[in-house]
């Protein structure tokens, strides 16, 4: 049945699942009784799922390798953009955290440099790296 069809990819899948989701919703608002929003999901969904039939039976393989790396690379924009927004930063604050914890951050009195002393260590002559400037800090 395949044979010299494209098949299925991960565009095909995507379309799959959001096809399904937007049915979803339009079963969501149909039975919150509103009218034209169920409708539009209704269509959406079968575009979606049309689509994904017609690129799946396809014969045409180099149009629906551009698709897909059109696709690929909108998809790894988008995971580019959410590492550098949400997952980067909540890495940096448990690494931080962790860092809280074994270390003590001071400030050099002559020249407002932030230094890193181990915790737990008593009292400590500390140099600072900046300025040379030599005082005594508790860890």
């Amino acid at each position: 049945m395949f044979q010299g069809r494209y098949g299925n990819d991960r565009l095909n899948r995507t379309l799959f699942i959001v096809a399904i989701a937007a049915s979803v919703l339009s079963l969501l608002f149909s039975v919150l009784g509103v009218n034209v929003v169920p409708t539009v999901f209704s269509v959406l969904s079968w575009a979606l799922l049309l689509a994904a039939l017609w690129r799946m039976f396809s014969r045409n393989f180099y149009a629906r390798q551009q698709e897909l790396a059109g696709y690929m690379r909108f998809e790894s924009s988008v995971k580019q953009w959410w590492k550098s927004t949400f997952h980067q930063n909540v890495g940096n604050v448990r690494s931080f955290s962790r860092e809280r914890k074994k270390f003590k951050y001071l400030v050099c009195p002559h020249c407002a440099q932030k230094l890193r002393v181990p915790r737990g260590k008593g009292k400590l002559r500390v140099t600072c790296t900046k300025c040379g400037y030599k005082f005594e800090a508790k860890s």
